[in-house]
């Protein structure tokens, strides 16, 4: 199975939809980097695609998203009465395709942040709804139809959509929504340790301490541990103190800072303790650390 998963905000957004309607004999036609990504949705009979290196027989109730920056064509003619629908959309955002479905750790912003929260819209490129499914998404679809293609007529026709641009998005993203391989929902104490572990990582080098953390976030200490512990097997202290040794290592190696400069800037009260707590956890000093890896 291959996907494409899209960055959001922004969302991937509508353009143009509409149906076709082949005779048996007729081929779908050859077309390269056509700058949009075209879902196909098959209501009865067949389709017969080649979308760069992947070949589809698509038949009732099959799904196809053929990627904008490859040559798709039709390989084999149709052997009956076919109706599909098809569906232009891009997105502005960033995207990129993989050949298996890995659950992954959203970006998450603290929870007092007004920036944008980025996910992750994971789509496959084939999929086959159920009749339940086919159903409601044909539905869906009707409503976007603003052009039409018909073989046995030998024309083509385009009319004005009949919801507004704001409605046809609306509509799109239902559409989306059904063929969307959806992430497990984390549980808010998740999304809390989350939040905790990116403000310790944005803050290390400030005066933080476990009740500064907890007065920020507006929970009991106790309830902070818990969450950090279960999520990441470790308590905030911990993590804070493994953040600062991991960023004044960095320094060590890549700048000409003092160990005293270094002590400062990583958070550490004093020298002396910063020496302490980093060979305690490398097994060396600042110095020898530093030494050994020049």
């Amino acid at each position: 199975m291959e996907y494409v998963n899209f960055s959001t905000p922004p969302f991937p957004h509508f353009v143009v939809a509409g149906n076709a309607l082949y005779r048996p004999g007729d081929i779908h036609g050859k077309r390269s980097n056509i700058g949009v990504f075209d879902l196909i949705f098959i209501e009865y009979g067949e389709l017969y695609i080649t979308d760069g290196d992947k070949t589809y027989h698509l038949k009732e109730n099959d799904i196809l998203i053929l990627k904008p920056d490859s040559t798709h064509f039709g390989h084999k003619r149709v052997s009956m009465k076919t109706k599909f629908n098809w569906l232009h959309f891009r997105t502005f955002g960033d995207y990129h395709y993989s050949n298996e479905f890995h659950l992954m750790k959203e970006e998450r912003k603290l929870l007092n942040s007004y920036s944008d929260r980025k996910n992750l819209v994971t789509l496959p490129l084939y999929k086959k709804l159920t009749h339940l499914e086919s159903g409601e998404f044909s539905t869906c679809f009707t409503k976007l139809i603003s052009a039409n293609i018909d073989k046995y007529q030998q024309k083509e026709t385009h009319e004005q959509a009949l919801l507004s641009p704001l409605e046809c998005q609306e509509v799109f993203l239902r559409v989306l929504s059904f063929i969307q391989v959806f992430q497990p929902q984390r549980n808010s104490n998740e999304l809390l340790a989350t939040n905790i572990m990116e403000y310790i990582m944005s803050n290390y080098h400030t005066h933080l301490t476990l009740e500064s953390i907890a007065n920020y976030f507006n929970f009991h200490p106790v309830h902070i541990i818990r969450c950090m512990k279960k999520e990441f097997g470790i308590t905030p202290n911990k993590a804070l103190t493994q953040i600062r040794i991991e960023n004044a290592k960095k320094l060590l190696i890549t700048s000409t800072l003092s160990i005293n400069k270094i002590s400062d800037f990583v958070g550490f009260t004093t020298p002396s303790y910063f020496n302490k707590i980093f060979k305690e956890y490398t097994g060396l000093t600042p110095k020898e650390y530093r030494n050994h890896k020049l």
